[in-house]
């Protein structure tokens, strides 16, 4: 009877898993993944509709709207940006990249081209994590692009939908603090993945990527400090490890992008105007930032950023990671010294506002720092997972050699475990907690209202702001704070900072909200 009992389990067994590993293909996981990131970033773009500019985005991209308005010539408006940048970075900033970036908000050409932050910023973080994930696992290290592609899904998912929800609003929808920050974070990505590129591509193509990366090199070396320091610290690494694996013939020609990034870098860093800003700062001195970004970053990856969904796509990632070891010859070295070089580099984000302004409160901060962690996250996740293959099969399997068609049961079950874990849990989450996810909060803020109250309330502002005559043009507060939406708001004050902005961008004398 036992022996019966046995063949029968172990048919049933056999049965299910030739069902499951036929249904569970590389291209289908590749096709699911994609078609629920892309449905999930549904309601944030839907949402974005009603959002509209606000603070910076109206005390800096002034110039260029009143040279919009005055020339309707695009190369008017860019010149503008670029005046702009130049005087920032004389007299307040260094990093004249975002500097010129955020003078050109999209509502430079009219308000309701405000709507495409939300697209840029996601779309720029999407292919660049696309672009970079395929440089490495592709072209490196030989895996099936479907694989690679599937990774990418789950990465970015975990980075849009479970971000903090103090960084969702700069992160992708102020354009000011959004551009600063993830637009030069997705350009420092396609940056490393254009380095990479040239290592291994030929020809034409090659020339191509070292153009490109010598370009978006300088740039990134000039954008927001934090991106800037992690690019220095990066590059700095890849050429010890390069001098000492004694590889500079093959990789010889990546000194001219490099070379360029750090031209920008030092422009970014040594600008007159950080010394302006640094006299009216109260940050820290440099051990004490130094020391304060680990424990803020151990801190932070404990209590804030490895909340449980990111638990289960990390373990998703496992199945896929080690099929695409197989195909590898690398032998994943010193698994230890890549993880703390990961921690470290977190934590090297965290240092320049530490040091500037002595805290980490500003939500775009804490998006940049987060994105950055899980996508060193998961590439952690992507070593350890080979050196363990490595370590198991102790070769490369031969006969893996070829596009990768089919996944093993104990994978296909891995996936479907952490697929119906992660839906049933999500649910009971987000009822209690509808603000859980990026998406489930767009839902709710679309469900209940707020975002048209919102975008109506402002929408009346701006026909009353374009046909106002002299005087102080006073405004009804604001009906609501839809929490994605909301980054900050005209004060009763004319005097203030944000409402000088705003009346400088439309050309009047001031502006106040009606005192309640």
């Amino acid at each position: 009877m036992k022996e019966d009992l046995k063949i029968r389990i172990d048919g049933a067994k056999k049965k299910w898993d030739g069902r499951i590993t036929k249904l569970i293909t590389p291209k289908s996981v590749a096709v699911f993944t994609t078609v629920v990131y892309v449905l999930s970033l549904v309601p944030l773009l839907w949402l974005a509709w009603y959002n509209y500019p606000s603070a910076d985005d109206y005390s800096i991209g002034s110039n260029c709207h009143q040279a919009w308005m005055a020339t309707h010539n695009v190369f008017a408006v860019i010149w503008q940006g670029i005046l702009r940048a130049i005087d920032d970075w004389a007299h307040w900033m260094g990093y004249f990249t975002s500097n010129f970036l955020m003078a050109i908000p999209p509502s430079s050409f009219g308000e309701r081209g405000y709507v495409l932050t939300t697209w840029i910023m996601l779309g720029m973080l999407s292919f660049s994590v696309m672009y970079l994930f395929h440089a490495i696992f592709v072209k490196v290290f030989k895996a099936d692009k479907m694989l690679s592609h599937s990774v990418s899904m789950l990465v970015l998912f975990a980075s849009v939908q479970c971000m903090c929800p103090a960084g969702r609003c700069e992160a992708f929808y102020w354009y000011s603090g959004a551009v600063n920050y993830i637009f030069v974070h997705s350009m420092s990505l396609f940056f490393f993945g254009l380095l990479i590129s040239a290592v291994y591509d030929k020809g034409k193509k090659r020339i191509w990527d070292l153009c490109a990366a010598s370009f978006l090199g300088f740039f990134t070396g000039g954008g927001n400090q934090l991106t800037a320091l992690n690019g220095a610290i990066v590059l700095l690494a890849a050429v010890v490890i390069i001098s000492v694996c004694k590889n500079w013939n093959k990789c010889r020609a990546l000194a001219v992008p490099i070379g360029f990034f750090y031209i920008g870098f030092v422009l970014n860093v040594a600008a007159p105007g950080n010394w302006v800003r640094a006299e009216d700062a109260n940050g820290m001195n440099p051990i004490k930032a130094v020391l304060v970004s680990f424990y803020g970053c151990l801190d932070r990856a404990m209590s804030q950023w490895t909340i449980w969904p990111v638990v289960i796509l990390m373990i998703a990632l496992i199945p896929l990671f080690w099929h695409m070891a197989d195909k590898t010859s690398f032998r994943f070295p010193c698994p230890l010294a890549v993880l703390l070089f990961g921690f470290c580099l977190t934590s090297a984000m965290i240092t320049p506002p530490m040091f500037a302004v002595g805290n980490m409160e500003a939500g775009r901060l804490q998006a940049l720092v987060y994105l950055m962690y899980i996508l060193l996250l998961s590439l952690s996740v992507g070593y350890m997972t080979g050196w363990v293959r490595k370590r198991w099969t102790g070769r490369q399997n031969e006969a893996s050699q070829g596009t990768f068609k089919q996944f093993s049961a104990e994978s296909c079950w891995c996936l479907v475990g952490c697929i119906l874990f992660l839906t049933a849990g999500s649910v009971l989450t987000v009822i209690p907690e509808p603000h859980y996810y990026t998406f489930s909060s767009a839902c709710t803020e679309l469900s209940n209202g707020n975002a048209k109250a919102y975008g109506d309330a402002l929408k009346e502002r701006m026909e009353l702001y374009r046909s106002t005559g002299e005087g102080i043009v006073e405004v009804e507060p604001l009906p609501v704070q839809p929490a994605l939406l909301y980054f900050s708001d005209i004060k009763e004050d004319s005097e203030d900072w944000e409402n000088k902005g705003l009346s400088r961008y439309y050309g009047f004398e001031g502006v106040a909200v009606k005192k309640k």
